[in-house]
C-alpha cells in the first residue's frame, strides 16, 4: 500500500516539533486518536525514527541538545544530510530554528556545559 505523503504534510508538518520529541520523551505520546488509519501509520513510523535518534543521542550525545555536537571548534547541527554550523550555540539554535528544525534540550547540565564549551 503506498500513501500520499502529501496529502498528509500538514499533519506530518505539526508532528515534527518540539513538542512531540518532549512527549516521545516523557513517553506520554498518544497516537490513539488519530482516526485516519493512513495518518496515524505515517505519524508512528515518524514516532519510532524520532524514539530510536533520541536514544542514539541520549547514548553518544554529549551536549544535552538532540541533534547538535561540537566539531573542530563549531557547533554543529545535524539532521540527516543537512548540517547547519555556528560559533557559539546561540547562534547554532537561532539558525536551526529560523529553519523550523526540532531544537530540544533533553539534557540540561550537559547543554549547560556545552554552552561554555568553546
Amino acid at each position: 500500500m503506498e500513501i500520499d505523503l502529501v496529502r498528509y504534510s500538514s499533519e506530518i508538518f505539526d508532528f515534527l516539533s518540539v513538542r512531540t520529541l518532549r512527549e516521545i520523551d516523557y513517553g506520554v505520546l498518544d497516537l490513539s486518536k488519530v482516526e485516519d488509519f493512513e495518518l496515524k501509520e505515517v505519524l508512528c513510523f515518524l514516532e519510532d525514527l524520532l524514539t530510536m535518534e533520541l536514544k542514539v543521542n541520549y547514548r553518544e550525545n554529549e551536549t544535552g541538545i538532540f541533534r547538535v555536537h561540537v566539531s573542530r571548534g563549531k557547533y554543529c547541527y545535524c539532521e540527516f544530510d543537512h548540517v547547519i554550523e555556528a560559533d557559539s550555540i546561540g547562534e547554532l539554535r537561532e539558525l536551526v530554528l529560523s529553519e523550523n528544525r526540532i531544537w530540544y534540550v533533553f539534557d540540561e547540565i550537559s547543554a549547560r556545559k556545552c554552552a561554555g564549551h568553546i
